[in-house]
């Protein structure tokens, strides 16, 4: 990953961002030998759940103040008496009940082993007979080479969602492709930046990429510059397209090129379409511009700041939250607002303490593949909505 973004996830909470991954079945290992907790989880993905209680009494007595034995068999009672909540809503009405104890460092609930292929990788998918569009879609998942790059950046879809254009300037400062390339592509893509940002007036970060990419982060703003971020940041919307739609294109394309694992690389090629430059470069080049601004200056790039950051904030997932809510908070601070410092802070310490929480919980690594999905399913839909609802009850309100 190249400094930037690096530093982008690092401006939120070090890894944070969309987790969401293929729900699978417990690994082979647990399979061969199943122990008491996953016969029962085993048997609560089964529908039996005589079953699981039948396992869970065996862990009680094994384990006697074992928790995840106490959230299984609370989980298993919702089931059996409130079937209408579904998993997830069982899951964290059951965790609240047993009074939210701490999972992440669960020896029960491991990480899942790395899935093996289902079919060919995708170098070996690069030498099949492929359409345009696929072949974009796939080499955005691929590490730079002369002729991937090439596939993005000579074609880029009409249909594509906009937001790609994220990945491709990624793809692009990996800095892994030949000078006389990298040049050419890069102005293919300020080219298509320039159009797909006319074609869709509403995107903030269209128009936030085509000012700001490739440019030095040590560079004071210009006068040229600072009045494109004071115009771009009164626009209604961060990005245009849903975190879903972003993964069902690419996970549309990725399937029909038969590639291994095509939930797993749309999945990550639609979170790097989130993790834009934009927020890194602001903060930096505001700090280059400190001193060669004036107080008047240094106080219209400070509101544009503020704007950009609330509507990156007012976005679904989690990474863009933070990052927002970190942008504002910088806002705030160069422009000596004690109010609005305040107001930053307290919300970006009460997402990140939300965001403990949710880990804490563990929701993704419990070894039953139905709950596993109804929390991936939650998580595509509105991470943060889903978030916030692993707060504590009395702090449920957003």
């Amino acid at each position: 990953m190249h400094p930037l973004y690096r530093a982008l996830f690092v401006l939120a909470l070090g890894s944070v961002g969309l987790e969401a991954r293929a729900a699978t079945a417990p690994s082979e290992a647990s399979a061969q030998s199943p122990s008491p907790f996953v016969r029962a989880c085993n048997a609560l993905e089964a529908g039996n759940l005589d079953g699981a209680e039948s396992e869970l009494f065996t862990l009680r007595q094994l384990l006697p103040e074992n928790p995840e034995a106490r959230l299984l068999g609370r989980l298993v009672a919702l089931r059996r008496t409130r079937p209408e909540l579904g998993w997830r809503d069982a899951f964290i009405q059951a965790w609240n009940d047993i009074g939210r104890p701490d999972f992440k460092n669960s020896p029960l609930l491991e990480e899942d082993p790395e899935p093996r292929p289902t079919g060919p990788s995708p170098e070996e998918t690069w030498e099949r007979e492929l359409s345009a569009e696929q072949r974009f879609v796939l080499a955005l998942t691929m590490s730079p080479e002369a002729t991937r790059a090439r596939a993005i950046f000579e074609q880029f879809p009409e249909l594509a969602p906009p937001e790609l254009l994220v990945a491709a300037v990624e793809y692009l400062e990996r800095d892994k492709l030949p000078a006389a390339l990298r040049a050419r592509s890069r102005i293919a893509l300020r080219a298509r930046l320039s159009a797909l940002s006319a074609r869709h007036p509403e995107s903030m970060l269209l128009r936030a990429l085509l000012l700001l990419e490739g440019t030095d982060t040590k560079a004071p703003f210009t006068p040229r510059e600072l009045q494109e971020l004071e115009a771009l940041s009164q626009l209604p919307d961060w990005r245009q397209t849903a975190f879903l739609s972003l993964y069902r294109y690419a996970l549309g394309h990725l399937e029909a090129t038969g590639v291994s694992q095509p939930k797993d690389h749309a999945y990550g090629l639609a979170v790097s379409a989130l993790v834009s430059p934009v927020p890194v470069l602001l903060q930096r080049r505001t700090e280059a511009s400190r001193n060669a601004l004036t107080p008047a200056e240094r106080q219209r790039l400070g509101e544009a700041l503020w704007r950009i950051g609330s509507r990156i904030s007012d976005e679904s997932s989690v990474v863009e939250r933070l990052v927002g809510l970190s942008l504002m908070k910088k806002a705030a601070t160069e422009l000596e607002d004690s109010a609005r410092l305040l107001q930053a802070t307290e919300l970006l310490e009460e997402e990140r303490a939300t965001y403990a929480d949710w880990k804490s919980a563990a929701p993704n690594h419990w070894p039953v593949p139905t709950l596993r999905q109804a929390m991936i399913d939650a998580a595509m839909n509105d991470e943060m909505a889903h978030m916030h609802a692993f707060r504590a009850p009395k702090d449920s309100a957003r």
